[in-house]
C-alpha cells in the first residue's frame, strides 16, 4: 500500500467511524416503528416463528397492522429479512435488533463505493481522492442515511446491487458478481433490471453464449431460488410459492395500494425524485428526502462514460438508469404509489458514478495537458 493509499484508507476510517456513531446515536434511541418497519422486522420474526419454528423472545410488541402476527411479506423476496433475523435471534426481537444490520449494509456500502471508484479511476491521487468523494457522496446522502438507519429493504438492494456492479466491473471475480446479483436479487425485486447491463458487460469477458448465460442468468437466478427455498416450503412447494409470492411480487408491484391515492404528499413518482417533490415522511421526523443537486448531476454526467469511451463507467450509469426506468415502466403499468425513499435501491450506483466519471475525465484532461506541456 502506498502512502497516498494509506492516507485515503486513514480517513476513510475515520469519516466511516464517524459515520456509525451519528448513526447510532440517530436511530438507536426512537423506541418505535419507523416508517415501513411496521411491516418488514415483524415479517422477520414470522418468518422464524412460522417457517424455522423458532420463537426469540419478544421484547417489543407486534405492529397493529391487520394480521400481523402471521405475516411473512411474501410480495418481496426475502434476504433483507433473513439478516433481520440473524440479530433478532441474537438479541431478542427489538429496535435494536431489526436496525443493526441495516447500519452495517449502510457502512459497507461506503466502502464498496470507495473500492469501486479506485478501481474506475486508478490506485493514484486521482483514484483516491474520487474514492472519498464517492464515500462522502454515499454518506452525505439524504436518502441514504435515512434508510440505512431503519429496518426496510431498501439498504439492502442498494448494497448488493452495488456490490455486484463492483465485482462485475473488477472482471477477475465474475462468479462473486454473479452471486452478488442473485443477492441483490434476493434483497428486492428492484434489482431485477441489472440483468440487462450485466448480461451486456458479461458479453465482453464472455464471449460463449453458453457462458454468458450461466453467469448472466443462471448462478444469479439460482442463487435467489435457494434463498428463497424456506418461503416455497412454507407455501407447498414450487408452484405455491410461484403463485402466492413470486407472481403475488410482480401483480403488488404493478398496482396501486401501496397506500391511499389521496396520500398526495407521500407520493412521488420517478421524475419527482429529481426535485423531491413530496419526501416521505417515516415518523420520528424522518423523512426521506432526496438531492436535486446529485440527482441532476448524473444526468448530466452521464454522457461522460460515453464521451470518454469507458464501458465501465457506461456500465455504471446505465446500471441505475435501468433500475429508475424499471420504476417509470411499474408506474405506467399502473402503480402511481411509489415513494421517495425507493431511490436508495440505486443511488450509491449513482453516487458512485458521479464522483467516478467527473474524477476520470479531470484525470484524462490532466494527462492530455502533461503530455502537450510537459508538466
Amino acid at each position: 500500500m502506498n502512502k497516498i493509499t494509506l492516507i485515503s484508507v486513514i480517513i476513510l476510517v475515520v469519516a466511516l467511524a464517524i459515520y456509525t456513531y451519528y448513526t447510532v446515536i440517530t436511530f438507536g434511541p426512537v423506541q418505535g416503528y419507523i416508517g415501513d418497519e411496521v411491516w418488514y422486522p415483524t415479517a422477520a420474526y414470522n418468518i422464524l416463528k412460522l417457517i424455522f419454528h423458532v420463537t426469540p423472545p419478544m421484547y417489543f410488541p407486534y405492529s397493529n397492522e391487520q394480521n400481523i402476527q402471521t405475516y411473512i411479506n411474501p410480495e418481496h423476496p426475502p434476504l433483507g429479512k433473513y439478516f433481520m433475523d440473524i440479530f433478532i435471534l441474537l438479541l431478542g426481537y427489538k429496535p435494536l435488533a431489526w436496525r443493526i444490520p441495516s447500519w452495517i449494509m449502510g457502512d459497507l456500502t461506503v466502502i464498496v463505493a470507495y473500492l469501486l471508484t479506485r478501481k474506475l479511476v486508478g490506485s493514484d491521487l486521482w483514484g483516491n481522492v474520487a474514492g472519498l468523494v464517492s464515500a462522502a457522496l454515499i454518506m452525505l446522502s439524504p436518502n441514504i442515511w435515512v434508510i440505512h438507519g431503519i429496518a426496510i429493504l431498501d439498504v439492502y438492494v442498494g448494497f448488493f446491487s452495488l456490490l455486484a456492479v463492483y465485482l462485475l466491473l473488477s472482471d477477475n471475480r465474475l462468479l462473486w458478481a454473479s452471486i452478488a446479483l442473485g443477492l441483490a436479487f434476493a434483497s428486492k425485486e428492484s434489482a431485477f433490471p441489472l440483468l440487462l447491463p450485466f448480461l451486456f458487460y458479461v458479453g465482453d469477458l464472455r464471449k460463449n453464449p453458453i457462458q454468458r448465460a450461466i453467469y448472466g442468468i443462471g448462478i444469479p437466478a439460482a442463487t435467489y431460488a435457494i434463498l428463497s427455498v424456506p418461503i416455497m416450503i412454507y407455501f407447498g412447494g414450487l408452484d405455491g410459492w410461484f403463485h402466492n409470492s413470486f407472481l403475488y411480487m410482480l401483480g403488488w408491484d404493478s398496482t396501486n395500494g401501496h397506500i391511499a391515492l389521496s396520500a398526495v404528499t407521500q407520493i412521488s413518482a420517478p421524475w419527482d425524485w429529481f426535485l423531491d417533490v413530496h419526501p416521505f415522511y417515516l415518523g420520528y421526523n424522518f423523512y426521506a428526502s432526496t438531492n436535486p443537486i446529485l440527482m441532476w448531476l448524473w444526468v448530466g454526467t452521464t454522457p461522460l462514460a460515453f464521451i470518454l469511451k469507458d464501458t465501465k463507467l457506461i456500465t455504471l450509469t446505465m446500471s441505475a438508469w435501468i433500475m429508475w426506468l424499471a420504476f417509470v415502466a411499474v408506474y405506467f403499468l399502473g402503480n402511481h404509489t411509489l415513494f421517495s425513499f425507493y431511490v436508495t435501491d440505486f443511488a450509491p450506483l449513482v453516487n458512485t458514478y458521479i464522483a467516478a466519471s467527473i474524477f476520470k475525465a479531470l484525470k484524462k484532461a490532466d494527462l492530455k495537458n502533461v503530455m502537450k506541456y510537459g508538466k
